[in-house]
């Protein structure tokens, strides 16, 4: 979509050619920062909107520049806050397709609802209100809840002037918005008077506590909004004061074109001639000269039936660039959807009955998709954003917009209409336009960042005596199952050594020593850190607005808690009472798949090797002569420590206890240290940049004899990896003479990485159903690799 953009831009240029050099010098700084600096912007899918105490809430983020999934950035943050700002949980996942999928486990005393943020650290650097944010409701059982106090709510009436001021003297809209303290819109209706309390005008809300009204401010006077809310209760907020000078911008739709109207004051001097300028995802769409001496009000239009859907910004600037009045439009051009479709043929809603579902996707291009299966009665609420919503609109735009769902249900002239005094009512404001016209590239407190690192800081070293040139460490790291792993980490900096792009999870223990100077370790101290931004413990948060959640919504997740409550034991939470299950007895591979591999890594489309239990691969040299013709597709070309993998004419990745590493170090593994072998068809998403050559999973052998302390002797610290992505645990009633008394799960499935591609255009889900749930509600959404989004909401009763 942004390499359409720049095709298109020039058609527009072209009709204004003369413009002075200063605009192309914006148009070659727009480069830069569209190049360098792109904006980026986050949405989140929930399995739902409504949870209880101890429950996990999952979760898939997407990553967008502009109309394109973003790879710009490698790492997502999240994090779970309390209402005075405190951080409760942050966690970090990389990022994968331009995605990241996590959870969150509620402690079950977590009553109050919470704040949930997503952001990257590259975001950080720009205006904060563009980092994701949803407040999460939590609803504990009756026996738990402490009453609130009744909310006393008050209606507030906000006044914006189109295109950002009024003049003296000039005709302006003004757009309002009625909300309460909690955000709610509010109704309302009023008058505009004069200081002599003579009544210029009415208004009255059109459409959820939005409208405008047309004043022609005077100089010398001051003028007072009076308003009447929808429950009698009476306001009045004062107008800004008109500027003597200047110009005002009006803006409408006509047709495949924006029209713009720039009107200015009664002196022309300093606005003979005024520059525009209609940019969306930092691509310049058009510019124009307005000449603004002879007359004092002068028109234009802008094209957008090439336009991707999303935001325009347009903005007046003075002769000499700087920046006099601004406005949002919103184009919709409907060219933002990719096709798929969802089938359902097995359905049975009866108690643990078994449900098959397919997803199909008409396009061949790769396709990311999350989906959560839910009773119907706790699924998202019309009040919710989706995946369009948020990226199209929500995501760009400052404030909180009520209901924007809404506003993509139809083309209806109403909803047209309604959607554009959202953007005469909330702000843009992405750009520094000091910074574009100087030109000044913007200051970076967080530099794009990079995957997860094993880095050491060595603290107390002698100045007289600095560490060697050719000092190397060795480290033994050790995750929880007490795997083992060697790996030699060089000096990167004076006082620093690194693995660059060394990607682990959860906490390691590190053992390490220096190769060189074997006592350097005893005469300094060390701190082993992975990289990644810390963030704060508390951070600034808007009030509160939770309260947009349907009652039937409430009590229906009531009843759950409650009857988890009554089923368990008062204290916690049992959404599945586990007592005796009787089960198949697993094969080698399967116990062998649950004991090492976890994560991404779990299960999947793989071809699977047991080591354990082959007395014949001990025979091989290494694990690529192994290998070598048992994969169909997999391309081997094994020439010692010179070890090149291809697959579909993509290199594959390759993984030693599920941390990165280059084919070299596995050649060089003792075939009779292999546990488990796992050969991934492409593409494997836990791989940066999507595996699209698949990937080679290699886990060295772990059990009861191994050494407790691998390092005895060596000096040992600590440093944390990448949060773990818990697996969503779906009960498989077919495989178990199981008592389970009761199941009671309102998510019934959730699976955040489903891909679809050319050679494979569909998706099989299966799932059971609880025990209580009569209708089920089913949403996936998604993206392509081209940008292009899907949402699918469908209820199945």
């Amino acid at each position: 979509m942004m390499k359409f953009l720049k095709c298109i831009i020039p058609f527009f240029v072209l009709v204004f050619f003369g413009m002075k050099g200063s605009a192309q010098g914006i148009d070659s700084m727009m480069g830069v920062y569209a190049d360098q600096y792109p904006q980026q912007k986050v949405y989140v899918h929930f399995d739902k909107s409504v949870y209880r105490p101890g429950e996990t809430i999952w979760f898939k983020a997407y990553l967008f520049s502009g109309f394109e999934p973003s790879g710009f950035s490698k790492n997502i943050f999240a994090e779970l806050i309390d209402k005075n700002g405190a951080v409760l949980q942050r966690k970090v996942y990389p990022v994968v397709e331009a995605s990241a999928a996590g959870n969150f486990d509620l402690l079950p005393t977590q009553i109050n609802n919470v704040y949930f943020r997503a952001y990257t650290s590259w975001m950080l650097n720009s205006d904060t209100a563009f980092v994701f944010k949803r407040d999460i409701t939590i609803v504990a059982p009756d026996a738990n809840k402490v009453k609130p106090l009744p909310e006393v709510l008050v209606t507030q009436l906000k006044l914006f002037a189109e295109g950002g001021d009024m003049v003296n003297e000039v005709e302006s809209v003004v757009a309002f918005m009625a909300t309460n303290n909690k955000g709610k819109p509010v109704h309302v209706t009023g008058d505009v008077k004069n200081s002599k309390g003579v009544v210029l005008t009415s208004f009255k809300a059109q459409h959820d506590g939005m409208g405008t009204f047309v004043l022609t401010p005077q100089p010398n006077e001051t003028y007072t909004a009076f308003y009447t809310d929808e429950f009698g209760k009476q306001g009045s907020v004062v107008l800004p004061a008109a500027k003597p000078n200047g110009v005002v911008l009006q803006m409408n739709s006509s047709g495949n074109k924006k029209v713009f109207i720039v009107k200015r004051g009664a002196l022309a001097e300093g606005l003979e001639t005024v520059n525009i300028v209609a940019h969306m995802a930092q691509q310049i769409v058009y510019k124009a000269r307005v000449p603004l001496k002879e007359a004092i009000v002068n028109s234009g239009v802008i094209p957008f039936s090439e336009l991707p859907t999303g935001i325009l910004q347009v903005t007046v600037f003075s002769e000499r660039w700087e920046p006099l009045a601004e406005r949002i439009m919103f184009v919709n051009n409907n060219n933002y959807r990719f096709e798929a479709s969802l089938s359902t043929p097995i359905t049975n809603l009866g108690k643990r009955g078994k449900n098959i579902f397919e997803i199909n996707v008409e396009d061949t291009l790769l396709a990311n998709m999350s989906i959560s299966i839910t009773d119907a009665e706790i699924g998202r609420t019309s009040t919710d954003d989706n995946i369009i919503s948020g990226l199209l609109l929500s995501g760009d735009i400052k404030g909180t917009i009520y209901n924007p769902t809404y506003y993509f249900a139809n083309d209806a002239d109403s909803t047209v209409n309604n959607l554009d005094l959202v953007m005469l009512t909330h702000g843009w404001r992405r750009f520094n336009w000091q910074n574009i016209t100087r030109p000044r590239k913007p200051f970076l407190k967080y530099p794009a960042d990079q995957p997860l690192s094993l880095i050491a800081k060595v603290f107390g070293v002698n100045p007289s005596s600095p560490i060697r040139p050719d000092e190397t460490m060795t480290v033994i790291l050790q995750t929880k199952d007490s795997t083992t792993q060697v790996m030699t980490v060089p000096k990167t900096g004076p006082t620093e050594f690194a693995l660059r792009n060394f990607v682990f999870y959860d906490t390691l223990k590190v053992y390490y020593q220096f190769d060189k100077d074997m006592k350097l370790a005893s005469n300094t101290s060390l701190l082993f850190e992975n990289g990644l931004y810390k963030g704060p413990r508390v951070v600034s948060l808007p009030e509160f607005t939770i309260g947009n959640i349907d009652s039937l919504i409430i009590n229906r997740a009531k009843y759950f808690a409650d009857q988890i409550y009554k089923f368990g034991d008062g204290s916690k939470v049992n959404v599945l009472q586990e007592v005796i299950v009787k089960t198949r007895v697993r094969s080698k591979v399967d116990e062998l798949d649950k004991k090492y591999a976890s994560g991404l890594f779990s299960g999947g489309d793989a071809v699977t090797f047991d080591f354990v239990n082959d007395p014949q691969s001990s025979s091989y040299t290494n694990i690529f002569n192994y290998l070598q013709g048992r994969v169909a597709g997999l391309q081997i070309n094994n020439l010692g420590s010179n070890v090149s993998l291809l697959w579909r004419g993509s290199a594959t990745t390759t993984f030693l206890n599920e941390m990165q590493v280059d084919a070299a170090t596995l050649s060089n593994i003792s075939v009779a240290d292999i546990a488990y072998v796992k050969v991934f068809r492409p593409p494997f998403f836990g791989a940066f940049g999507g595996g699209a050559g698949g990937a080679i999973a290699i886990y060295t052998r772990k059990g009861g004899d191994q050494p407790i302390n691998p390092g005895k002797g060596l000096d040992k610290s600590f440093v944390t990896g990448y949060s773990v992505m818990k697996q969503f645990y779906s009960p498989d009633y077919s495989n178990a003479l199981d008592e389970i008394s009761s199941d009671l799960r309102s998510t019934l499935y959730w699976n955040p990485f489903v891909f679809t591609d050319a050679t494979k255009r569909k998706a099989k889900i299966e799932f059971y159903n609880n025990d209580i749930s009569k209708a089920l509600r089913v949403v996936i959404e998604g993206v392509d690799e081209y940008g292009k989004l899907i949402r699918i909401e469908k209820v199945i009763q």
